[in-house]
């Protein structure tokens, strides 16, 4: 069987048995990056009648299905008739290509395209169970399932806590050092802070004899100030 390939051409490699069907679709969504091509997706899925949704896949603009027979029998019949298939491919002309499997046997699929003397950009979908030899073998990888939203959001979520955290501790911080500085420049110029309710302040600018009564009275009753000055303030409104 012929094929119409060139430099432009995508090939994507789909191990069926060893692949589910959904990391095909997730394949072709990556390929996207090259196009405008043409795309040629290699498989035998006739001895898999029960995926359905090849038919719907089938429909999709700008991508040609071309089903392979295994020419042997047996575990890898599969491997032999894909890298009898990639190395057809490569020779008309094909240099860029999406292996979808986890089975490291595709390996010498990866190796053969590379001895050609314009190398291959080769790229390839695994689960998270693909060896290293295997994501070695590519110029890219991509794992299935891709990392899902809600962790990376997470993830986002706390690094932004994280920094509201950083400002919090800044700004309590800042707001410390200025009460002290206010309360400093009260004590040099006789003004008096007067705690009403928690963040409410009243500063008074009161002549120095009276300043000197109230330290006076203040000892005597052994209180602190804000006590003292809420106490005559209260007895003085209720009169």
């Amino acid at each position: 069987m012929t094929f119409d390939s060139s430099t432009e051409t995508v090939a994507v490699l789909y191990d069926i048995e060893n692949a589910p069907f959904e990391m095909l679709d997730f394949t072709l969504g990556k390929a996207q990056k090259f196009f405008p091509c043409r795309m040629i997706v290699v498989s035998d899925w006739e001895k898999h009648p029960e995926q359905r949704r090849w038919n719907r896949l089938m429909a999709r603009k700008g991508l040609t299905f071309r089903q392979i027979d295994r020419k042997i029998d047996g575990k890898n019949s599969l491997d032999y008739a894909l890298f009898d298939m990639a190395k057809i491919l490569r020779d008309e002309g094909v240099r860029r290509f999406l292996i979808v499997t986890t089975d490291s046997d595709f390996v010498t699929i990866a190796q053969m395209l590379r001895e050609s003397d314009t190398p291959c950009h080769i790229i390839g979908v695994g689960t998270e169970q693909a060896s290293q030899s295997l994501r070695d073998a590519y110029d890219e990888f991509y794992c299935y399932p891709p990392v899902k939203k809600k962790k990376a959001k997470a993830e986002k979520k706390e690094e932004t806590t994280e920094k509201e955290k950083i400002v919090s501790k800044a700004e309590k911080k800042q707001q410390k050092k200025q009460s002290k500085q206010n309360q400093e420049n009260a004590a040099k110029e006789h003004l008096m802070p007067l705690a009403i309710a928690e963040k409410n302040i009243l500063q008074v600018r009161l002549p120095k004899s009276l300043f000197d009564k109230l330290q006076k009275k203040k000892r005597h009753e052994n209180v602190d100030m804000d006590q003292l000055v809420t106490y005559l303030l209260m007895r003085g409104l209720s009169e």
